[in-house]
């Protein structure tokens, strides 16, 4: 990052860090995505960096991408027009202000000079200590210019467990329905983002407050607790886009959370994905976490079935314990070390009357 900075320096132009690497940073979170902002324009940045990434004239930026790290370098720059939620008309600007004035919330205005010294032209350290998301200038005009920043809003106050300020809350009781002119593949990104923090049950108190779920495409009745989320996904009705293995994970999470159980033949087959969603939801956990503990099941000699075959005739939270019986029947000569032997051994037990023999615990 010192070296992108310093290279801009050298040749004589202003350079900082700004928007959301900044505000991780005062957060305490990890960023990979570095944007750097620079009163020097995309030919001088084409310049300094000749092909080290890729220009994009039309928003005078320039992208590089170093290891795990991604660095969008921007000419200052005023946003004069929109057109479906993009500056179709811009120009140069002269200074950081005013480059600053054209960004979403106040808490991504945040900037870092060369010398690491912290600036706040617009109050954004208020507004972070405060934990509050706060449009830039006029909230109305600035959310129906570019509408993906409703959403926008929506998930930094889910993500980062923030409260949207009086002005958010006022659009969306009365403009919410605008929401629907976002496109389907933008708002499932966003919710993607959504439920895989921690704080996703704050969404959905904001969609049941302002009636938003109509406008987003999705219709729920409870959402449980769920592993990933995919499970999230499965407790809800949705028209927005999916890729095909994507609706085969939701669908089988979505049919065992229906039928209300999970049988040892799903717990071999299915990916963890889908058996540990279905088993959060449904409150099943100590079936999955047995299911796990078997694969780590050694025996002391070298039996002909393995605890996964043995899954496929008893209750996985058992398997264990009929495990071991297993092995000292071989040991004592009372059964034979014969995998179909041991099959019609299982099928024929009484379950009951073994888990009583303690000894086998």
């Amino acid at each position: 990052m010192k070296e992108i900075i310093d290279k801009i320096i050298e040749e004589g132009f202003e350079c900082y860090i700004v928007g959301g690497y900044v505000r991780d940073y005062l957060l305490g979170y990890d960023s990979k995505d570095i944007d750097i902002c620079t009163n020097a324009k995309v030919d001088d940045i084409i310049k300094i960096f000749k092909d080290t990434g890729k220009a994009n004239k039309n928003y005078f930026s320039y992208h590089i991408k170093d290891g795990e790290y991604t660095y969008d370098i921007t000419s200052y720059r005023k946003e004069l027009e929109y057109k479906k939620n993009k500056p179709v008309k811009l120009e140069y600007a002269k200074d950081l202000k005013t480059d600053l004035l054209r960004r979403d919330f106040t808490i991504n205005t945040f900037a870092l000079d060369h010398n690491g010294s912290l600036i706040d032209i617009l109050g954004a350290k208020e507004d972070l200590n405060n934990r509050i998301i706060r449009v830039v200038g006029d909230t109305e005009e600035k959310l129906l210019e570019d509408k993906t920043r409703i959403i926008r809003a929506i998930r930094f106050s889910c993500t980062l467990d923030f409260e949207l300020d009086d002005e958010i809350k006022s659009f969306l009781e009365t403009k919410g329905k605008v929401i629907n002119q976002i496109p389907k593949e933008y708002i499932r990104k966003e919710l993607d983002k959504i439920f895989e923090s921690n704080h996703y049950d704050k969404f959905f108190d904001l969609v049941n407050k302002y009636d938003l779920g109509k406008y987003l495409n999705i219709k729920y009745n409870k959402i449980h607790k769920a592993y990933d989320k995919y499970g999230i996904w499965a407790q809800i009705e949705t028209t927005l886009p999916f890729s095909n293995s994507e609706k085969t994970v939701v669908a089988y999470i979505s049919n065992m959370i229906k039928k209300g159980s999970i049988n040892t033949r799903e717990l071999i087959i299915y990916s963890d994905i889908i058996t540990k969603n279905a088993s959060y939801i449904l409150g099943l956990d100590e079936s999955v976490n047995s299911f796990e503990e078997i694969g780590k099941l050694h025996s002391v000699i070298e039996m002909d079935i393995t605890p996964q075959e043995i899954a496929k005739y008893i209750d996985v939270k058992y398997v264990k314990k009929i495990y071991k019986y297993i092995e000292r029947k071989i040991m004592v000569g009372e059964l034979s070390n014969d995998k179909e032997t041991i099959k019609e051994f299982l099928k024929k037990i009484d379950l009951k009357d073994i888990l009583k023999e303690t000894d086998y615990e």
